[in-house]
């Protein structure tokens, strides 16, 4: 029996909501940044994340719809990559500015002046709520 093909859609048809959407829920984003932070792809096993595996096919299956990821098929194993070339061609800065905001105090495009401290980091955390 052959491995099943995954349908990986063309970003021109993927629309920006779509994108925006996928990467909203936590989870997703997680695993964007994941597969960011290595390059290439990564082994489907090796997302380790405290999720089923029936929910982590599912959020992976909302990222490959969204345009976001591509899986590859070896033997009995799956390799995720993401698109981010075809992504940066189709949403110019979306995936940098979306990777570069971290999640905590500041919110994205916040910065701490050098002599701010903690005060300056607090007011920005305020601002961004």
């Amino acid at each position: 029996m052959a491995a099943r093909e995954q349908h990986h859609p063309p970003l021109d048809g993927v629309e920006l909501v779509t994108v925006l959407a996928a990467l909203a829920e936590p989870t997703r984003l997680k695993i964007v940044r994941m597969l960011a932070a290595r390059d290439g792809e990564r082994a489907w096993k090796d997302i380790d994340l405290p999720i089923a595996q029936s929910t982590l096919s599912h959020h992976l299956k909302i990222l490959r719809n969204a345009g976001l990821v591509q899986s590859r098929t070896e033997g009995t194993r799956c390799f995720i990559s993401l698109r981010d070339g075809d992504v940066s061609e189709r949403f110019p800065g979306l995936l940098e500015t979306v990777l570069s905001c971290e999640r905590g105090a500041l919110a994205c495009g916040d910065t701490v002046p050098a002599d701010g401290g903690a005060d300056a980091a607090a007011e920005a955390a305020v601002r961004s709520v």
